[in-house]
C-alpha cells in the first residue's frame, strides 16, 4: 500500500444514528468493532446524512453531490444515469472497487463503477447471500422464514446459527475479497451492511445482551409534532395500506 494511494474501506450500516456507538458515549450501546474502526480512521460527530431515506443517502454518497442532483431518492425499477461514482473515479485512478452487500441500486448487477459487486437485495431478485444460504441450508429456507417482516417493528433473535446471518456473511465476503486482490494495487471496499435496519433479528448472544436492558428515550426531533398524524391518503410504506 502506498502512502499516496491507501486503501480505503467504507463501512456502512442503515438506519443506524451516528451516535449510537460505544465511542460517542451512548449508555447502553457497546460496538468495539465500530470503535476500534473509529479509532483507526477518521470520525466526523457532527456530520449528517444528506437525506434521511437510505437509497437516497447511498445516491449522494456515491455521487458525490447533493440530494437535488442525484436524480432519484427511490429505485424500484428504475436504472440510475449517474455520470460518475466514488468507485468510477477511484478505478480510473488505478484502483480496485468493490462492493459488498446491500446496494440499493438497479439492476444489481449492474457495477456503477465498481470492478466486482456482490449484492444481497431479496427484493430485486438478486441475492448472493439467499443464494449461498439456501446452499448450505437448504431450499425451504425463505426471506421471513423467522417471522419477522424486513419492514416491521416486531423482534425476535436469529432462528439459525450466528454463521448464517447476512451480517456475518457480508463482513465475511468483504474479507474474503481482500484476501483474493491484487495486490499490487490499492483498493476501494465498500462494505455494506443492512442491519441494524429491520428485521430486527440479532443473533441470540446479541439478543441476550440487551433484551432486559433499560434503555434511555429515542430522540425526536421538534419536526415530528406536525407531521405525527397521517394524512387521509397516505399509505404505509411495508404494505403500501391506504390509512383510514
Amino acid at each position: 500500500m502506498s502512502i499516496d494511494r491507501p486503501n480505503v474501506i467504507l463501512f456502512t450500516t442503515d438506519q443506524h444514528r451516528g451516535d449510537h456507538i460505544g465511542l460517542s458515549g451512548h449508555p447502553v450501546v457497546e460496538t468495539p468493532n465500530l470503535d476500534t474502526f473509529v479509532n483507526q480512521g477518521a470520525y466526523f460527530p457532527n456530520a449528517y446524512s444528506e437525506i434521511p431515506s437510505t437509497t437516497g443517502a447511498r445516491r449522494c454518497m456515491l455521487a458525490g453531490q447533493a440530494s437535488y442532483a442525484c436524480g432519484l431518492v427511490g429505485y424500484s425499477g428504475v436504472e440510475w444515469q449517474v455520470q460518475d461514482t466514488v468507485a468510477q473515479v477511484l478505478a480510473d485512478n488505478g484502483y480496485h472497487s468493490i462492493n459488498v452487500g446491500w446496494r440499493n441500486l438497479h439492476p444489481q448487477r449492474k457495477l456503477y463503477g465498481f470492478h466486482i459487486v456482490i449484492p444481497h437485495d431479496i427484493r430485486e431478485g438478486v441475492d448472493d447471500y439467499w443464494d449461498w444460504l439456501r446452499r448450505e441450508v437448504g431450499p425451504e429456507v425463505g426471506e421471513r422464514s423467522h417471522g419477522v417482516d424486513s419492514n416491521g417493528w416486531l423482534a425476535r433473535p436469529w432462528h439459525l446459527e450466528e454463521r448464517y446471518h447476512p451480517t456475518v456473511w457480508t463482513t465475511d465476503a468483504a474479507i474474503q475479497q481482500i484476501e483474493k486482490r491484487d495486490p499490487t494495487r490499492p483498493f476501494f471496499l465498500w462494505v455494506s451492511h443492512l442491519r441494524p435496519h429491520s428485521p430486527y433479528d440479532p443473533p441470540q448472544v446479541f439478543w441476550d445482551m440487551y433484551i432486559d436492558r433499560e434503555l434511555p428515550e429515542i430522540p425526536v426531533g421538534n419536526w415530528a409534532a406536525k407531521h405525527d398524524v397521517p394524512g387521509p391518503h397516505e399509505s404505509t410504506a411495508p404494505g403500501g395500506r391506504l390509512t383510514p
